[in-house]
Order: C-alpha cells, then structure tokens, then sequence
C-alpha cells in the first residue's frame, strides 16, 4: 500500500472533488482517479460514490479515514526522526572514574540538564577496567577513563590529556615547608592509599620498589572525597591526581609536598568504542564536557 495513494485519498475526502484534490497535489485528474482505484483494489471495498460530479464517502470511505490518517502521521514522523537534529530526550548511560566525576563533572551535569531536562542521565561510577568491559558489553554510551596512554585503534578518544600525580598532605605537617624533599623521608609518614592495584596507587607501589621501600598504609579507601577529609582534619599523606585536588590546594585546606625525582601521572579520556552510533542528545552531552572541563 503506497502512502502516496493514502495522501490522495484523504485530499479527495476533504476536497469532495477530484478535479481539486489533483490541483491541490500537482496531479493530473487521471492520475488521482488511477490512484484511489489502486487503493480501492487493494481494500476490496468502494471508498467514495460517484455520481455525476458529486463524490462522497461510502461508510467504507468514513471508517477508512482514521486508519489513513494514522499512517500518513506516522511516516511524516518517522521521515522527520532522522533529521531531527534538536532532540532534547533520551537516555545517556555514562561511565566515569569516581575522582573525575566529583572533581570535573557536577557543573557539566548540572548545565546539561538546565538545557535539556528531559534527557535522563544513567551514572555508573567505577574503576577504568570496569567502564572498559561495560562499554564493551554496550551498557555504556561512553565513559571517562583515567588510565594509562594505550594506542588502540578501537577508540574514538574525544578528549585526551595528561594528569599528574601528587604527594598531598595536612597543611600542618612540616614536609611541606621543605622545597624539596627525598623519596625516603616519606617512608614513616601516615599514609591513606587506593586498594592494591588501583589506578594510581599501582604507580606509587612501582615508585616505591624502583626505591627499595615499602611504606604500610594507615588506611586504604577508595572515595577521593573521604580522602580530602581526613587529610583537612589529620595529618595524613595520600597520593590524588592534581586536577582532583586543586581547588583544595588554593585554598590552603591541603598542601602538596614537592617528592623529588618522582614523575607519577595518567591520563584522563573521554572516550567510545568506534562503531558506536551517538545521537544529538548525547554529543550534546559531549560537547558540554568540553566546554566546561
């Protein structure tokens, strides 16, 4: 059934008139007569009554309206979906690293959704293997890895940048009014540390071996957050990314110690898996990322 006949159809059937319903389409006469005895054909019924110049609708013809109008809105709408780039819903399932998500991402996600509260955003907070597997798994749209630099040609990285790695502390504790200090004078500190082989905490084990030492962690914890804490109240040591820690460190509420012959960093990376389609609503999402980070 062409939708073009249906369109025609519902011209006649509110024109009254094919001579009309022709003008009115940019048809000849017989070509609107050749397209309702189509569709009339493949109905098995008799839509309009003709008689002499009069034509009007049989009973078939009224109950046919609805169905043809339907289905001429519903093409319209769905011609119109793959051009509409100024979608405001959806859904976005994003992936981030819980120290960019509370250092970075709160007024990104608060701005996007001033502009488009009815896009539903779906965090999922975890460690940068786990975004991994679940972009993977297509459960994720995206995610925000703070990781190591690896080459793959599997990625469309959107943003990409180098983060260091720092020695933070209490203001109070007199390392930091040294201008320099040496790897070892860290070892008897009181230090909060990520778990064992997490993200950044791998780079200070592989910075203690290269040294020949080991230190035993007071704490072990992995909230950025609760770490900024404790440090403000205890004269702890912890090893954050400077980007996490910034705002604190202006403010004097923590200090940084300066390690000497260190050079810890990762990289942070807003990325997607190639192949993967991103819609308007997202790329928006992107682009407000990029614009406020």
């Amino acid at each position: 059934m062409e939708i073009r006949n249906l369109v025609t159809f519902l011209t006649v059937a509110e024109l009254k008139n094919f001579t009309r319903a022709a003008e009115k389409l940019g048809y000849s006469q017989s070509a609107v007569t050749v397209q309702i005895k189509h569709l009339e054909n493949e109905l098995g019924v008799t839509l309009f009554d003709r008689i002499g110049k009069t034509v009007n609708l049989t009973s078939y013809g009224q109950g046919f309206i609805e169905y043809a109008s339907n289905a001429v809105e519903a093409v319209d709408k769905a011609a119109a979906f793959g051009i509409n780039n100024d979608q405001h819903t959806g859904d976005i399932r994003f992936g981030v690293v819980g120290t960019i998500l509370s250092a970075v991402l709160i007024d990104v996600i608060l701005e996007y959704q001033r502009a488009y509260p009815s896009v539903h955003i779906s965090i999922f907070e975890g460690s940068s293997a786990e975004l991994e597997k679940k972009i993977r798994r297509c459960e994720l749209d995206l995610a925000y890895f703070l990781d190591y630099k690896t080459p793959s040609n599997e990625w469309v990285r959107i943003r990409e940048e180098r983060e260091d790695i720092i020695v933070v502390t209490n203001p109070a504790n007199p390392l930091v009014q040294k201008p320099s200090v040496d790897f070892g004078e860290l070892e008897n500190e009181r230090f909060i540390l990520m778990p064992k082989g997490e993200n950044y905490r791998l780079l200070f084990d592989n910075e203690l071996v290269k040294h020949e030492m080991s230190v035993h962690p007071a704490i072990e914890l992995e909230n950025t957050d609760m770490i900024m804490r404790l440090l403000m109240k205890e004269n702890y040591v912890s090893i954050l990314p400077e980007f996490s820690v910034r705002k604190y460190l202006k403010s004097g509420k923590i200090a940084k110690i300066n390690v000497k012959d260190i050079d810890m960093y990762q990289y942070s990376q807003l990325a997607y898996l190639k192949g993967k389609a991103i819609m308007p609503h997202v790329q928006r999402f992107i682009d407000t990322i990029l614009e406020l980070c």
